[in-house]
């Protein structure tokens, strides 16, 4: 947590504002206007694990 105080006290990290669900997130100074978090919007592959043959435990 002190490594993340830091690079937020050198200014590289700020907090910004999701544009669907108005929450505050840790990201670069100069992250686009408009970010949208991983929650809103999430990486393509996921939950996708179990429809592509994940291991399946019975």
């Amino acid at each position: 947590a002190w490594r993340l105080v830091k690079f937020v006290d050198a200014g590289m990290l700020t907090r910004t504002k999701c544009s669907q669900c108005s929450g505050q997130f840790v990201t670069e100074l100069y992250e686009n206007r408009h970010y949208t978090c991983g929650l809103c919007n999430p990486p393509a592959r996921a939950g996708k694990s179990k429809a592509a043959g994940s291991l399946m435990l019975h």
